[in-house]
């Protein structure tokens, strides 16, 4: 039985707090604009929630483009069931350097014990940018 996905969010930081427990999320976003390609992205976060984990099991994420030509498995979670299952279960990473080979529709795709259960899309945009010379006012 697969869990049930409350939520996944991206953004550029996670956390949880030691002292509440509380899952800190900073900089959602839906879409990425990069100058040009091949390109990483610096700073992105996973933030993942479910319930009715009824039995414990690994929880992995996959990035890829949509309509093939690029993937990248990370490394999973082993996620222990609650003793009550309809309790909330988070888990978040962050991934340092998402590679972005060129401009497109990616999805971050969580697999549950090697099954996809949940998809994310992700917009990758080349845009350009103006240089700012000293005396640019804006």
């Amino acid at each position: 039985m697969k869990p049930i996905v409350l939520s996944m969010i991206l953004c550029d930081h996670y956390y949880r707090d030691v002292h509440s427990g509380k899952s800190i999320l900073s900089g959602t976003f839906s879409s990425i604009n990069v100058a040009g390609f091949p390109s990483k992205h610096g700073n992105c976060a996973v933030y993942l929630a479910f319930t009715d984990v009824a039995s414990s099991g690994e929880a992995q994420l996959l990035f890829r483009k949509e309509g093939g030509g690029f993937s990248m498995k990370l490394p999973p979670w082993e996620v222990k069931a609650p003793e009550d299952r309809r309790a909330v279960v988070e888990i978040g990473g962050n991934i340092n350097g998402l590679p972005l080979p060129q401009e497109g529709d990616y999805e971050f795709v969580l697999l549950w014990d090697g099954v996809e259960i949940a998809q994310r899309r992700l917009k990758v945009t080349k845009i350009k940018i103006e240089p700012r010379g000293p005396f640019h006012k804006g």
